[in-house]
């Protein structure tokens, strides 16, 4: 049995103390089980100075525990598991405790937090697929309002008990699907890989804000406020505009006052009205750029840039790199 006791303070660093216990050398922070413990992999990278992802692609010959120590910040972490095991599992917060004896399987989105103790304990001929995004929790609130951080926190103080509440949607496992695909050992797999995480993240937080938010927080939005939302979101992210439509604009059509278009949109994708317009127009021009479709100068004319150094600049400042960097 291979006990691992961690604090998490984020995943690169928790895959480079697994392997120091396994006496095992990692590549990159990409961690090959040995062959005493079972196959597959192990692979974890920071993204910025505030998000970190992990990868766990594994079959178990061993009985594994991950024992986790309470960390001092409530850091947000959120998982993708799918677990089959033909023999037991348990997981065990602090009052909670879930256990089964004669197999289990999990396929669910789990929010949690880093500042409580969990111990899971698998046993031998578990199949484990996990992706598992840290945010530090200065990341959440510089993207949503303050009452709403404040209900994630208090909803990742839950424990386990949300640990099945939320099953993987099919968009959500169509990504999970490409992520696992890609070659996470050459640069442009890298690429590729960080912006199927993004889109993962993207999507599951707003179902997540949409579905979870009790009715004190969403106002209890009405259907015809959905529907002028959703026009909204579809202008702003699939259509090719040349340019950021007025607020009035987007207010008439919605049918709502511009304070409340832009209040209600923010409650539901967790994003200002022009912070969602230029993140998904810039994502298009680096699957652009990466796929070969375009070139640099072309995809930023595409999305409404006619200097590059703008676009240059705006891409940097989203992605963390320049737009020669994920040049395919």
């Amino acid at each position: 049995m291979v006990h691992f006791r961690y604090v998490l303070k984020d995943f690169e660093q928790w895959v480079d103390e697994f392997a120091q216990l396994l006496n095992v050398e990692t590549d990159q922070h990409y961690l090959p089980l040995p062959a005493s413990l079972g196959t597959g992999y192990i692979y974890a990278k920071v993204m910025n100075e505030a998000m970190s992802f992990l990868l766990i692609n594994i079959e178990l010959k061993d009985e594994l525990v991950l024992d986790r120590r309470p960390l001092d910040e409530m850091n947000l972490l959120l998982y993708f598991t799918d677990l089959d095991t033909p023999n037991y599992y348990s997981i065990t917060s602090e009052k909670e405790k879930l256990q089964a004896d004669n197999g289990y399987k999990r396929r669910s989105v789990f929010l949690s937090s880093a500042n409580y103790p969990l111990v899971i304990k698998y046993s031998k001929e578990t199949r484990i697929k996990i992706t598992g995004i840290h945010f530090k929790s200065s990341l959440v609130r510089k993207f949503v309002k303050k009452d709403t951080f404040h209900y994630l926190n208090d909803y990742s103080q839950l424990g386990i008990k949300n640990l099945e509440k939320e099953p993987i949607s099919e968009d959500e496992k169509k990504l999970l699907d490409e992520i696992y695909q890609t070659a996470v050992n050459n640069e442009f797999g890298k690429l590729v890989l960080y912006n199927r995480l993004l889109l993962l993240i993207e999507k599951t937080l707003n179902r997540f804000l949409l579905n979870e938010l009790p009715a004190s927080k969403t106002k209890r939005l009405l259907e015809k406020d959905m529907d002028g939302l959703k026009e909204i979101e579809y202008i702003l992210s699939k259509k090719q505009l040349e340019k950021f439509p007025s607020i009035e604009e987007l207010s008439r059509i919605a049918f709502m006052s511009s304070s409340k278009l832009k209040k209600r949109f923010k409650e539901v994708y967790g994003m200002k009205l022009y912070e969602f317009y230029n993140y998904n127009r810039l994502s298009k021009a680096r699957q652009w750029i990466q796929s070969g479709e375009t070139n640099i100068k072309e995809a930023a004319y595409r999305i409404g840039f006619s200097n590059l150094s703008n676009f240059s600049k705006a891409f940097k400042k989203e992605f963390g790199l320049l737009p020669s960097q994920v040049k395919a």
